[in-house]
């Protein structure tokens, strides 16, 4: 039956091709600013021709017989535009539509930045045949956000993972960051992460980007690996004219009551010969202060026999003092080449994320009774290239596109040195563990005379992941008589991908450092003059103090910190003694070099029926072959040097198959409504590391470590239903989603329980899948309005908000040692078994609320997000499972024009100095406390 079907669609449009000899070419662009409108919808009236415009406002429409048609546009917020036409025989009719902005007193209204954003952002959202959400430029310029991934932060479903206080990885839906699928125009971004396949997104500055787009159901001629969503960036080509806007900005650091800090970021655009070559370029530069105060905590709990409540102990607390400055680039160029039958387009985007790392660090580490002062001087260089060139090419109606790109990704740490010092017999016999971290200081004695140098470390880390793809797309239109329409489309796509690890790591200890000792006491006006050396022989932490250091008002004067170390001075006699680091040859146990090959192919078609049901059906396929190439090896000490014995390579291969079908449904009974149904099935292959066949084995600790080449990977059933109402004044929309998901991997701790096995009772940790299904289920909220209705000045209020509640299940597998065995030779039992869970990573509630109001030049925009706590940690039990706290933040952002194309604005983060806070499952100690202090920046924009 459905193979009848496609035929006699199939031979209707090519029968109704013999008369059709014409098409429409054409660009729907606001009136008063002539900027493009994405997502308008253009129809001929009484036919089932017509077509949603892109992201630069372009559409076509092909397959007309020669007559009169009256073309009509509309795009939510504007009037209706209506336009007689005539097609000629063979004639390519290009036609430019102005859209007029829609009031309902007939008086004038200016059109405002929040009101085309929000505008834009909705008829995207409701011209998608598919679930989606969508950031519009507008939008991006007016929030206050420092980078990508903040801005993402502000839609429905997704909360945003922080590094330094900062947005660095998003969670769609509840699936943390390497179930998501990030491109840059359709191409994918590399992983930038050393050990999983996820994206650092703070290196993409919102200022040159043309949109953000969240796809949260996929259609077959999407990547297949996106379990929680594929996030598109887009960088949108050359308009017409020239054009140019230049943002520049200094900023200001509370926390560290730092001025001089800065942002600036340029594009500059024009079309050439006639309009057919577009050239667009844009740049951005910043400079940011991301120090903080930190403590954190972690804790052993303990239940005697019949005590049900059990008891928690303070194992580590740590405060740390971290100054850190980011230095970020950007560039990227689009040069498009308009075709009489489409179009060639280059696009290359170019990113770079400097860090600058001081972290001083004093650790009471209770459990194994030592203080210790740790000092750690780091850079990390994180950067990302990629580059596509693509075409499109219409050929009669047959649409044709290909695509070949280059991606890189690179995370170069070449530089850090890491220095501590620890002190004898640190504490009193009475200190207090069990009430939490505030008592530890106390029971600590100080004591720097007895603190003396214990280790250094040199380390460098070079992370370069690659991908080659390259994709051809065939789509032909067809019509069934005067109520249906739709189109088929296939393709297919080649994904090759290079990916390589290696760590170095240098090393010391204070017994290497006794002649150095011995040297300082034959020249004792030598290199240090001021060396300090304790009663036994060994080198003083009041060496290398810096009387001059301050951490001012220290977690918010709950805690005092010092003293603190001479970074200049750790670092200048790391150079002077450096022939006492020795190369570290354990660390190379976690180095690999993989490469992955992903080739896939899909079929779908799209129908409507009577403009009122669309029904999208198709089927992806997706093969993948991995191969990876690490170590296996035992570290042995010998002196108190540390070995790789029984070293090898070691290599491993894995090939699968998958096949995903996708249908998606949308029914419009009226105008102003719509109902978006999704069935869709997709993957997420494992971390790297996960299946890098790697091995260490620790002797002396009865520890093992391995990767596991045979992981399977995920697999998802995923289930939407939306429900949209929209009219002039905005967008509402309702929906719910459930997925389940098979074969997901956690890293399993357990004993080696094969007598035969020359390592039979170790703890082995190693990567497994979950013999039982995860659950991930919710429902999502979001408004987009303006109160233009009202009369002045009211008329200017701008509103969006959108909640988002999120619940999982997930199974843990894990081993509890019960009793010993009745008979020789008494052997404790081990119990392997799971216990149920929320996702790591997802949050119960996230709420976005934000008002505006634009008037006069004026346009302010007050901003609030709140995030629910998070599971970060699976402890040995759930009494033991670690919390991100709850987090809530405003946000301000305040602009005014003083000339026609100048601006001047206010940008305030982080109003009421929130902090960032983790905490134990138990009792809520705090595991992690984290001050950043507000930011504020002020700029001028100038567009021309």
């Amino acid at each position: 039956m459905k193979k009848c079907l496609f035929i006699i669609l199939l031979v209707s449009s090519l029968n109704s091709y013999a008369g059709i000899t014409g098409k429409i070419v054409g660009k729907v662009v606001e009136a008063e600013t002539g900027t493009a409108l994405p997502g308008a919808n253009v129809q001929l009236s009484g036919t089932m021709k017509g077509a949603a415009t892109n992201l630069d406002g372009e559409f076509r429409i092909v397959n007309l017989q020669p007559g009169k048609y009256t073309l009509v546009t509309t795009y939510i917020g504007y009037k209706q535009n209506s336009m007689e036409i005539t097609i000629s025989p063979k004639q390519t009719l290009s036609i430019k539509v102005e859209m007029v902005f829609e009031t309902l007193k007939g008086e004038e209204v200016v059109v405002t930045a929040q009101l085309e954003g929000q505008a834009r952002a909705i008829n995207q959202q409701i011209a998608s045949n598919t679930i989606v959400n969508v950031v519009s430029p507008d939008k991006i310029q007016e929030l206050p956000d420092q980078n990508a991934a903040e801005s993402l932060g502000r839609l429905p479903g997704i909360s945003v993972q922080r590094d330094a206080g900062e947005g660095q990885k998003v969670v769609v839906r509840g699936l943390s960051p390497k179930f998501n699928s990030i491109t840059v125009n359709g191409e994918r971004i590399p992983s930038t992460d050393e050990e999983d396949r996820s994206v650092d997104l703070s290196m993409i500055s919102p200022d040159i980007l043309a949109g953000i787009e969240v796809y949260k159901a996929l259609t077959p001629d999407k990547d297949g690996d996106a379990v929680g969503g594929t996030i598109n960036f887009t960088i949108r080509k050359a308009p017409e004219n020239f054009h140019g806007d230049v943002r520049l900005q200094t900023g200001y650091n509370d926390h560290e009551e730092k001025f001089g800090l800065y942002k600036g970021s340029f594009s500059v655009s024009n079309r050439f010969l006639n309009n057919k070559i577009g050239v667009l370029f844009t740049g951005n530069t910043q400079r940011a202060d991301r120090s903080s105060d930190l403590l954190d905590a972690s804790y052993t709990f303990s239940k005697d026999k019949g005590d049900e409540r059990g008891t928690v102990e303070v194992a580590d607390l740590n405060l740390v003092d971290r100054l850190e400055t980011r230095d970020r680039y950007g560039a990227s160029i689009a040069v498009d080449y308009d075709l009489e039958n489409g179009q060639i387009l280059f696009s290359s985007f170019w990113g770079l994320t400097e860090r600058d790392e001081i972290r001083r660090r004093k650790r009471y580490r209770v459990g194994e009774a030592r203080v210790q002062y740790d000092m750690r001087d780091r850079e990390i260089n994180t950067s990302l290239y990629t580059n596509s060139l693509s075409g499109t090419h219409i050929y009669k109606s047959l649409e044709i596109e290909w695509r070949g790109s280059y991606s890189k990704t690179k995370q170069n740490m070449p530089f850090s040195h890491y220095a501590y010092f620890q002190e004898k017999a640190p504490f009193y016999n009475n200190i207090i563990t069990d009430k939490g971290p505030t008592y530890i200081p106390e029971g600590a004695k100080n004591n720097l005379d007895e603190t003396y140098f214990k280790r250094g470390f040199l380390d460098e880390l070079y992370v370069k992941d690659k991908d080659w793809t390259a994709q051809l797309n065939v789509k032909y239109p067809f019509t069934f008589g005067p109520k249906i329409s739709g189109y088929i489309k296939a393709g297919g796509k080649i994904r090759d991908k290079e990916r390589i690890r290696d760590i170095t790591q240098y090393m010391t200890d204070h017994l290497e450092f006794v002649d150095v000792v011995d040297i300082y006491n034959a020249d004792p006006a030598g290199f240090y003059r001021d060396l300090v050396i304790t009663d036994d022989d060994r080198i003083g932490i009041k060496s290398f103090i810096n009387p001059g250091f301050s951490t001012g008002d220290f977690l918010n004067g709950q805690y005092e910190f010092g003293p603190g170390l001479d970074v200049d001075q750790l670092n200048e006699f790391k150079d002077y003694y450096r022939s006492k680091y020795y190369l570290n040859t354990v660390i190379d146990l976690e180095d690999y070099t993989a490469s992955e090959q992903i080739k896939a192919g899909y079929f779908m078609s799209e129908i409507s029926f009577f403009e009122k049901i669309m029904i999208l059906g198709g089927l992806r396929y997706e093969k993948t072959n991995n191969d990876y190439v690490s170590i296996w090896g035992t570290p042995v000490s010998t002196s108190g040097t540390t070995t790789i014995a029984s070293a090898s390579d070691t290599t491993g291969k894995r090939s699968y198959e998958e096949v995903l079908p996708m249908i998606h449904l949308r029914i419009k009974p009226l105008q102003w409504f719509d109902i978006r149904l999704a069935m869709t099935k997709s993957l997420s292959r494992p971390n790297y590391i996960n299946l890098v066949p790697w091995r260490a084995v620790y002797q002396g600790e009865n520890e093992m470590e391995q990767g596991n080449p045979n992981l399977m990977h995920t697999k998802s059933w995923n289930y939407d239903a939306f429900l949209s109402f929209y009219n002039r004044l905005g967008l509402f929309t309702i929906g719910g989603f459930y997925k389940k998901l098979t074969d997901i991997d956690y890293l399993y701790v357990h004993r080696v329980l094969d007598k035969t096995d020359p390592y039979y009772g170790y703890n082995l940790t190693e990567p497994v899948n979950s013999q039982s299904d995860t659950e991930v289920k919710g429902y999502e909220l979001e408004v987009q309005t303006n109160l233009k209705f009202l009369p002045s000045p009211l008329d200017g209020i701008v509103l969006y908000s959108n909640y988002s509640h999120i619940k999982s299940e997930t199974f843990f597998p894990y081993f509890e040692i019960g009793p010993r065995s009745t008979e020789p030779p008494y052997q404790p039992t081990i119990i392997d078994t799971v216990r149920a869970g929320r996702m790591p990573g997802q949050a119960d509630d996230i709420l976005n609320f934000s008002i505006g109001y634009e008037k006069g030049g004026f346009s302010g925009r007050i901003s609030f997000t709140y995030q629910g706590d998070i599971i970060q940690t699976i402890g040995e039990r759930s009494e033991l499972d670690g919390f991100i706290d709850s987090f809530s933040r405003w946000d301000l952002a305040l602009q005014q024009k003083v000339y026609k194309q100048t601006s001047i604005f206010l940008n305030i983060n982080n109003l009421t100095d929130e902090k960032e806070a983790a905490y134990l499952g138990i009792e809520s100690f705090t595991t992690r406390a984290e001050y950043f202090g507000m930011t504020a920046d002020l700029g001028i924009r100038y567009k021309f």
